[in-house]
């Protein structure tokens, strides 16, 4: 197998637990910001999901680059290299969403 199939497929996975994870954070942020103007809650959560969303566009690039890192020059076996992967990158892309829905509240002026 190339390593080209083991960095698609954690890339693929990183991206789709990330989306995931996106919309359970932005559901969530919208309870929070019942309360909130339409105005100031329509830009927290655009910033929120800009933030988002490019997090995880870099993150499955990560994924992908870490594992064909991780496949050939620390000789690791491919499954190992893609869950290993997966798990680092969907925990780094929660802290992300997390800390962007947060954040983007008191960024919008929502006290």
């Amino acid at each position: 197998m190339s390593n080209k199939t083991p960095a698609a497929i954690s890339a693929i996975l990183t991206i789709l637990i990330l989306v995931l994870v996106a919309i359970l954070f932005t559901l969530l942020q919208m309870v929070a910001l019942n309360g909130a103007s339409e105005r100031q809650g329509l830009t927290a959560m655009s910033v929120s999901l800009a933030c988002q969303g490019i997090a995880i566009l870099l993150l499955g690039m990560f994924a992908a680059r870490t594992t064909r890192f991780l496949i050939t020059k620390v000789e690791w076996n491919s499954i190992l290299a893609v869950v290993i992967t997966v798990l680092v990158a969907t925990t780094i892309g929660g802290v992300i969403s997390f800390l962007s829905a947060v954040i983007t509240i008191p960024v919008a002026g929502i006290r």
